[in-house]
């Protein structure tokens, strides 16, 4: 795949999707499994697991704003390279795939490491077992923390800039893809309209399923991205009771979200196979039927050449 830029991206898109889902399935094992919160001889207050979900939350972050501006790049990339078809550019090498990711996790670093720069992990006393729980020495207790502000006087200014610019880049992320798909799409029409007079129908179809597969990934984009910006800026504008009807929904919402970008960042794997013609031979190779096919196909051009030599 280590070809095109655009196979670079996807490469890029596949690891910040692979991170994401990681941080994920390890809050989702941790809480439900380990560290449930309705066990009351666990304690879940302890500092390893509450630092390990704060890391796990900053990737997150990181990765998923970087994986969202991938998105983007891959639909701008491929435009500009059909665009000038024929000609070659500088944007269609490897190269910059991997220039583009850096410095795309680079900028979601430095953004999401100002809003998380602001907590810190205080101790809040011990934690005991109750009467009922079973395997503890009397009178045991273990220290508890909690992850608090360090400075509640900068806290509010530093959220506020932090939730505006991500609102921004959701906002522009959900318009922008879009517009892309769009233009990239008549480009995709009008080279299959060329490839089935010029070239053949199996080309043309490759192409026009290329076009199919844009439309779904843009349908994801947009549902996993316009409703976080748009939820960022309600709660800087208006104020949101825990029990009001808006915070209700707000809360539920932040799930419905999580779950629509897991499944986006699902799907971007069966997008790229069905998009990509080196991404499926990746695929085949790695699941070792590329080799069998390549082993076959030289069985037969042996028996072949011994027929020939026989006759």
């Amino acid at each position: 795949m280590r070809t095109s830029s655009t196979n670079s991206i996807m490469i890029g898109i596949a690891i910040c999707d692979l991170i994401v889902l990681s941080e994920n399935v390890y809050e989702r094992v941790q809480g439900y499994w380990f560290f449930n919160y309705d066990n009351p001889c666990v304690n879940d207050f302890k500092y390893w697991y509450l630092y390990s979900l704060h890391v796990g939350e900053i990737l997150q972050t990181i990765f998923e704003k970087a994986s969202f501006g991938l998105g983007v790049s891959l639909a701008l990339t491929r435009l500009v390279i059909m665009k000038a078809a024929g000609t070659t550019l500088k944007i269609s090498k490897p190269l910059f795939g991997y220039l583009l990711i850096l410095v795309l996790v680079g900028l979601s670093s430095v953004h999401s490491l100002y809003y998380f720069r602001i907590f810190s992990f205080n101790p809040m006393g011990n934690w005991e077992p109750i009467e009922t729980c079973t395997g503890y020495p009397a009178n045991y207790s273990e220290p508890a923390f909690y992850r608090g502000y360090q400075d509640n006087k900068i806290r509010s200014q530093i959220v506020t800039r932090y939730k505006m610019i991500n609102g921004v880049f959701r906002i522009l992320v959900s318009v922008a893809y879009p517009i892309l798909a769009i233009l990239l799409i008549f480009e995709i029409r009008k080279s299959a309209k060329f490839a089935s007079k010029a070239l053949n129908s199996k080309i043309s179809e490759e192409r026009y399923r290329t076009c199919r597969m844009i439309i779904v990934m843009t349908v994801f984009y947009v549902i996993a991205s316009t409703p976080t910006g748009f939820s960022e800026y309600v709660q800087l504008f208006v104020t949101l009771g825990y029990n009001s009807i808006w915070g209700t929904l707000l809360i539920y919402g932040t799930y419905l979200i999580s779950a629509v970008v897991c499944l986006n960042a699902s799907s971007h794997a069966f997008i790229n196979f069905a998009m990509s013609s080196k991404y499926r031979q990746t695929v085949k190779t790695c699941l070792g039927m590329e080799k069998q096919q390549q082993q076959q196909g030289s069985m037969v051009l042996v028996s072949a050449s011994k027929n020939q030599s026989h006759s």
